[in-house]
């Protein structure tokens, strides 16, 4: 799940994440999603993609309710690095050419269900581009794209600690990384009252 010569090495070229851990009850919705025997990531990586004018890219998928978006995120293969996987989930997810910013964030998480326990990591990181509109080949992949103000990161969490049904606790865990988007770069940057 982590490599820390890896780590290091995305330090050094990035700058030193937030490091966080999380003990995370799952429900019957995150054991089906997260305990699958045919498991083929060892982690994931969550992308802030801020445009030239400061707004951060958010994409929903087919089966997400209306109106609902989230930041981009896309898991890192059993034998893939870190870097590798976030530049293909870039391009496969949004076409788009970016420049890596800062590595902001390195959260693990342990989900908890009965006796049973899985582990998962969430790589999170800030990258700009100049390119405007992105583009994805795979309508079940990203169904549509929005974009958002960092200082608004907040109101997505928000937004997805208040879904409800089989999804509740799923989103409380993806607002974590929404979260730190908003911690790093959110704070400071809302307009004047």
């Amino acid at each position: 799940m982590i490599d820390e010569a890896e780590v290091h090495v995305l330090a050094q070229r990035h700058g030193t994440p937030i490091r966080r851990h999380f003990d995370l009850m799952a429900d019957v919705y995150m054991v089906a999603y997260r305990w699958r025997e045919d498991v083929d990531r060892r982690a994931e990586v969550v992308f802030a993609i801020q445009h030239e004018n400061g707004e951060i890219l958010l994409h929903t998928k087919a089966w997400y309710q209306p109106t609902f978006f989230r930041l981009l995120s896309g898991g890192i293969g059993l034998d893939e690095g870190v870097e590798d996987a976030l530049f293909r989930e870039i391009d496969e997810e949004t076409g788009l050419v970016v420049t890596p910013k800062r590595f902001l964030g390195l959260y693990t998480y342990d989900f908890h269900f009965g006796e049973t326990r899985r582990s998962f990591a969430s790589y999170i990181f800030h990258l700009t581009t100049q390119e405007a509109i992105p583009h994805c080949a795979d309508n079940w992949e990203v169904a549509g794209y929005s974009s958002v103000m960092p200082y608004q990161i907040g109101h997505v969490a928000d937004d997805l600690r208040r879904l409800e049904g089989k999804r509740k606790v799923w989103g409380n865990w993806r607002a974590l990384c929404h979260d730190l988007v908003y911690e790093t770069l959110g704070q400071g940057t809302r307009p004047p009252a």
